[in-house]
């Protein structure tokens, strides 16, 4: 089993590279048209991205968290759009697997498995949920940045219980077929702009039961996906998991720039820097080898998370929440080693990337849209982390 799963992988990786340049040659037009072209989705679900971390039984690869880690840089630095829809996109499959009953697995697979793609939000910025017989009526929800609600058949969202007072009291994680929300087309941005990240509402909606669980309980590895409790994989860390599928096409966007950025060296003659070309420049040695370095080192802390979490699975025990907090942190400083490489290669480029022919503007914007994610914050990530280690409690539930 272990030689099957590791050439599944490797085949995996080798259909990833082999359909990069087609994706990387329709990035402008994915910019353009404000989504994933038609011809991108269908090659990502031709070669089953989508799939990676669904169940085999289910029709997905079951592949682990490194090898999905690696394929999304891959596409990332392709297009940054692209990427970031299909690392959301697969990531909730895994989340839908672990978090859910077989009951719900079978309503959502049992028809047309190949058409299933998930989108979703886990925190509301409102909604009017109450309890009703055999399960929970949604009167009024509304989820903003929910990538990939154009090309969604289903929806996996967090969802608040209040008291008479207006306080938490429970917070939920459901799935709901995409065609009971409404999509608001509000996704007008800097960068990211093929995501489709658009805002969806919920208007008396009603989701039984078994397409309901806690938060608290997923977060903490106590899943109700009993069937599914014999496979590694949906042992994996959730909110680590889901954080790390927002850091890792930050990765594969700066690899791009860094890699075009050395592409255009031969050709840049320099202005008052003593020197014909930019390559023979003591500044641009300087700032090249720092970028260099601080993109290592991210990758090698995003790795070694992915690594992390499979060693957690493969021993079917969800990883301590204090690692779990730590590695958020990680993810954070990521981020942020990434965010000064971008200005190390901004420093050392001039002004040539201002142009919006310059394919280096598209992905400065794409970088910027990705990096100010809440959630990859190196100050609230780090802030955190920093609490654990004087003993004080974390901000927020999830970490």
């Amino acid at each position: 089993m272990d030689t099957i799963l590791k050439e599944a992988e490797k085949d995996l990786m080798i259909n990833t590279r082999n359909i990069a340049n087609d994706i990387r040659n329709r990035a402008k037009e994915t910019e353009e048209i404000r989504k994933i072209p038609d011809a991108t989705i269908n090659q990502l679900k031709d070669n089953h991205i989508f799939k990676m971390l669904r169940p085999k039984r289910y029709g997905g690869l079951e592949v682990n968290i490194q090898t999905y880690s690696q394929v999304i840089v891959e596409l990332s630095k392709a297009c940054a759009s692209t990427g970031w829809v299909a690392s959301l996109c697969a990531i909730r499959e895994m989340m839908v697997a672990e978090s859910f009953t077989e009951k719900a697995h079978l309503e959502i697979f049992d028809q047309n498995p190949d058409d299933v793609l998930f989108a979703g939000v886990y925190e509301p910025r409102s909604c009017e949920v109450k309890k009703v017989e055999g399960g929970y009526l949604v009167e009024e929800g509304h989820w903003m940045f929910c990538s990939g609600s154009l090309h969604a058949t289903w929806g996996y969202f967090g969802m608040y219980l209040k008291n008479a007072q207006g306080e938490i009291e429970e917070q939920l994680l459901v799935t709901v077929p995409f065609n009971e929300l409404e999509i608001e087309d509000d996704w007008h941005t800097l960068g990211l702009r093929g995501t489709g990240s658009n805002a969806v509402h919920m208007k008396n909606v009603f989701i039984p039961d078994h397409r309901c669980t806690s938060f608290v309980d997923v977060l903490n590895g106590n899943f109700q996906s009993e069937h599914l409790r014999d496979i590694p994989l949906f042992h994996s860390a959730l909110f680590p998991c889901l954080i790390l599928s927002l850091g890792l096409p930050g990765l594969g966007v700066v690899k791009e720039m860094l890699e075009r950025f050395h592409g255009g060296l031969p050709y840049r003659t320099a202005q008052h820097m003593g020197v014909k070309m930019i390559k023979d420049a003591a500044s641009t040695h300087s700032l090249i080898a720092k970028a260099t370095l601080k993109i290592e080192t991210a990758e090698m802390y995003l790795m070694n998370i992915a690594r992390k979490i499979d060693e957690w699975a493969e021993k079917k025990v969800i990883m301590p929440s204090e690692e779990r907090l730590k590695v958020l942190a990680d993810i954070g400083y990521s981020n942020e080693l990434l965010n000064d490489a971008v200005q190390d290669m901004l420093a050392a480029s001039g002004s040539g990337y201002v142009y919006d022919a310059n394919p280096m503007q598209r992905l400065i914007r794409d970088f910027m849209t990705l990096h100010s994610h809440r959630s990859l914050s190196p100050v609230i990530t780090q802030e955190n982390f920093g609490r654990q280690l004087v003993g004080l409690k974390p901000n927020a539930v999830r970490y």
